[in-house]
């Protein structure tokens, strides 16, 4: 920390100001309705991971420059982290999935790799923590605490994060 000590201009994540205009971009205003659905299935991975980029920077403090940071894994296969935030004076990692149990590959290594102990997956599923003991692809083991939540509670993210955090054990 800070995030942006590590971060290389060169790599950025573009967010549309509003998920409304992704949805014209995407040409979801002029569609038939029956073809809507179709349309949104075929694009839900980005409308989702759009949609919680915007709540994310909503949810920053209003003095802050709103910034948004992700990690790309470098050489070797391909992995990306959705979102990387700053929780307090913990770095927290958040996966955006638009199903309801999709693989997570890439933050099984990368929390094997940082070490962190606490990450957070936005999905459709209802809220839930779990502690997961598992193993990387490369079979190296990780353990971590996961909170899930869906896709539309991230406006609250920090509290729930504070809420899982300060629970007795």
């Amino acid at each position: 920390m800070p995030l942006g000590a590590e971060s290389n201009d060169k790599f950025f994540k573009s967010l549309m100001l509003d998920i409304g205009l992704i949805s014209a971009q995407l040409g979801l205003s002029s569609a038939k309705p029956s073809a809507i659905k179709d349309i949104i299935f075929s694009n839900k991975g980005g409308l989702a991971e759009q949609f919680v980029g915007q709540q994310l920077r909503a949810a920053q403090t209003p003095l802050s420059d709103p910034q948004l940071f992700y990690w790309q894994r470098t050489g070797g296969r391909q992995g990306e982290i959705d979102y990387i935030i700053q929780h307090g004076n913990r770095v927290v990692p958040l996966e955006v999935k638009s199903g309801k149990a999709e693989s997570m590959k890439s933050l099984h290594y990368f929390m094997a790799e940082k070490g962190y102990n606490f990450a957070v997956r936005c999905n459709i599923n209802q809220p839930l923590v779990e502690n997961l003991e598992i193993k990387t692809t490369t079979g190296r083991p990780v353990s971590y605490s996961l909170l899930s939540i869906p896709v539309y509670m991230t406006e609250r993210i920090h509290d729930l994060i504070d809420t899982v955090l300060n629970r007795p054990i």
